[in-house]
């Protein structure tokens, strides 16, 4: 409990930093208040890692409460400095309850789901605690690179360093904030679609939920058949839904999924920074508030402007340096926004303001990119390139993933029938053309999929169209909304032409690519479709009727496959609810967990240790993992994905493999003086893998510290 609190207290100590000026940047409370938790903890770790920048200074406990008052200061300096308006003195009002309740109800959500199993185990978990546990155990900026000694981390790392700031400034240990990190972002992204969908809503609180629903909670088609199969089944096979396309070749994971399955992986981390980074580019899309005023009007000083823009890129900075596939989106949105700002949208801007408008959103993306530059240089990733894929996906399985989402968009956005005789004819050859025209590039093309995405594609223009010509405050949310569909759109029919060209062969040459694309394309296709479908629920007539019919149906499919997960996973519950992923270990293998408890009190940072290296997806290098030291090799495999196979990664493991293999004791100790290794482990892995590894026990230059199951020695003679 005493974690629970500490992590609470400080998750709301970043919220209440940045308050103020996010209060002053919108201009309200309540999206201040739904989004100051994730940009609290953005802004504060931007700054402590800077500060990193400076000879001698390390990331620990300290910097990050310095950076935390520096942040609090400057933002409640701004709000001095802005005269208040009415009743916007109180620190803690309506809205801020209402955020709160959000934030902690959707959070609280994943902590049950934890709590009922928190081991950290399967899929890539390892990597991800291994690299969370480097950064929130250790100061060296950039991070060691617990897999690979000698090294830093040569992946982008940023998401882990924000779950890591959360854990060293509430001094919880990994094996606890691990679990709390998970449903805290979880928390994050319900909030800030909240925002997304209440802005583009009028305020209404209905779309601000059904948009964190949408983005969070919902599952996929396939999920729902999934559900119905096994309802609350123990062993309900949750994986399924998340590999539909491509007979699972490919990867169609979707946000609840992602917080459900727990890898604490740059997508996570980076999918709250990605939704906000789209409310953040709305606020610069609508214009000053004085661009509503009357003519004449005093523009906004530029202070305030810069302000507006250095906020901005600082969001938008954090969703891309925590995961890189963000970049072309966020770079769109920001682009497109700025270019609508002359006049907010609600009307098409002269052709010169666009196109500056344009170009000032494109800076607003260098300067966030200039922010994260002397991050970006401490790693270098294989760049490979664009490939054209010969391969599709079938219309069957594709709505199986995103059947729900165009089925209440398309009837959400059916033009009304014209009143004159005229006007319906013209709306309904235009239906007959964008039909005809999806069918006829689905078939040229061999895509069935475009079929639905061109369909739907063609009716958000024509309403974003409409809605520019009528002009008027209510064209500014129709037209970003429809240009956030259009958006997402574009991305999943990408997926069917190109892909990033990777090592995993051919086969499974768009997994990653549908992966991370489908992965951005899930909140921003979902959030608006909700916002249309709730602009259609407040019309009379049939159609308002089959929308609302449509879209409660449409919510309770939705529900099945999460509902489903869930309660499975409470069912598999051993012993108490506990957020304590130690225990799990112990059960597992006690001379391990003994071990990584030995060695977290008794070993001096950065000491290197020896391990088994082994198969990915497995226990190797769980020790590594565990406790953020070093290991001479961890996941091999992994280590040339993110090092383009570089030869001294086999070189490694080979030398590993000797050492446990060998009974020449002076070949041991090369080993292990090559490396500066300062603790060797021998445990049941080292054994099964290696069926000579009890000659370690021989060797007279190790000296036992930790005896059991699983024995940890310390190399003599180590400083």
């Amino acid at each position: 409990m005493r974690d629970i609190l500490a992590w609470a207290v400080t998750v709301e100590a970043l919220g209440l930093a940045v308050l103020p000026a996010l209060r002053l940047f919108f201009g309200n409370r309540r999206d201040a208040a739904l989004l100051s938790r994730p940009i609290g903890l953005a802004a504060v770790a931007y700054v402590a890692w800077a500060g990193t920048l400076l000879p001698r200074i390390p990331f620990d406990r300290r910097l990050l409460v310095f950076a935390l008052v520096a942040v609090g200061a400057l933002s409640w300096g701004l709000a001095r400095k802005t005269p208040p308006k009415d009743g916007e003195r109180r620190l803690w009002g309506r809205e801020e309850r209402r955020a709160a309740l959000w934030f902690w109800a959707s959070a609280g959500v994943f902590l049950v789901i934890r709590a009922a199993v928190p081991e950290i185990l399967g899929a890539e978990k390892f990597m991800d605690l291994a690299f969370f546990n480097s950064i929130a155990r250790h100061g060296a900026m950039p991070p060691l690179d617990p897999w690979m000694s000698g090294k830093t981390i040569n992946y982008y790392y940023w998401g882990y360093l924000l779950a890591a700031s959360l854990a060293k400034l509430a001094s919880v240990t990994p094996f606890v904030s691990y679990n709390l990190a998970v449903a805290t972002f979880a928390g994050y992204a319900f909030v800030a679609a909240a925002s997304l969908g209440v802005r583009l809503a009028s305020g209404s609180r209905i779309a601000a939920l059904g948009s964190g629903f949408v983005a969070v909670f919902a599952g996929n088609v396939q999920g729902a058949i999934d559900a119905v199969r096994a309802p609350f089944d123990k062993g309900f096979d949750y994986w399924h839904a998340s590999r539909v396309i491509g007979n699972g070749d490919t990867i169609n994971e979707f946000p609840f999924f992602t917080f459900f399955h727990a890898d604490l992986h740059p997508h996570l981390l980076a999918f709250p920074y990605f939704v906000a980074a789209f409310v953040f580019a709305h606020r610069l899309f609508e214009g000053e508030a004085d661009a509503r005023a009357e003519p004449g009007a005093t523009p906004a000083p530029r202070g305030r402007r810069i302000f507006s823009y250095a906020l901005t890129a600082l969001v938008a900075g954090t969703a891309i340096a925590a995961n890189k596939w963000n970049t072309p989106a966020i770079g769109l949105g920001l682009a497109a926004a700025a270019a609508f700002r002359a006049t907010g949208g609600r009307s098409w801007p002269p052709f010169g303001r666009l196109v500056r408008g344009a170009f000032v959103g494109s800076v607003c993306l260098f300067v966030a990119l200039l922010l994260w530059l002397p991050n970006s240089l401490t790693y270098q990733l294989p760049n490979k390139g664009l490939g054209w894929t010969k391969q599709k996906s079938g219309l069957v399985e594709f709505l199986d993933v995103w059947g729900l989402f165009f089925a209440v968009g398309i009837l959400a956005l059916w033009p009304p029938r014209e009143e004159d005789e005229r006007s319906r004819r013209r709306g309904d050859l235009w239906l007959a053309a964008a039909g005809g025209g999806s069918l006829l590039a689905a078939m040229i093309t061999g895509k069935p999929v475009l079929l639905p995405i061109l369909f739907l594609a063609a009716l958000a223009i024509l309403r974003a169209t409409a809605a520019l010509r009528a002009g008027g405050e209510d064209a500014s949310p129709v037209v970003y909304t429809a240009g956030l569909l259009v958006l997402s759109l574009a991305m999943i029919a990408g997926c069917e032409f190109c892909y990033f060209k990777d090592d995993y062969g051919d086969q499974l040459q768009r997994m990653n690519t549908i992966f991370k694309f489908y992965h951005q394309a899930w909140p921003l296709f979902g959030i608006a479709v909700v916002v249309f479908a709730q602009r259609a629920w407040r019309q009379t007539g049939a159609r308002a009727k089959a929308v609302r019919l449509l879209a409660a149906a449409a919510a309770l499919v939705a529900l099945l496959y999460p509902a489903n997960a869930a309660i499975s996973r409470l069912r598999q519950r051993e012993g108490a609810f506990s957020l304590d992923a130690l225990p799990a270990l112990a059960r597992r293998s006690s001379g391990d967990a003994a071990a990584v408890v030995w060695l977290e009190e008794h070993a001096p940072a950065r000491s290197v240790i020896l391990e088994a290296t082994g198969d990915p997806y497995r226990e190797f290098a769980r020790i590594s993992s565990h406790t953020g030291l070093p290991t001479v090799m961890g996941w091999a495999n992994h280590e040339g994905l993110w090092r383009s196979n570089d030869p001294e990664i086999g070189a490694r493991a080979q030398l590993v493999r000797g050492f446990y293999s060998t009974a020449d004791e002076q070949t041991a100790l090369e080993i292990v003086k090559k490396f500066g290794v300062r603790y060797v482990i021998l445990g049941d892995l080292e054994r099964a893998s290696h069926p000579n590894a009890d000659h370690v026990a021989n060797f007279l230059f190790l000296n036992p510290v930790l005896k059991g199951s699983t024995t940890v020695y310390e190399v003599r003679g180590s400083p």
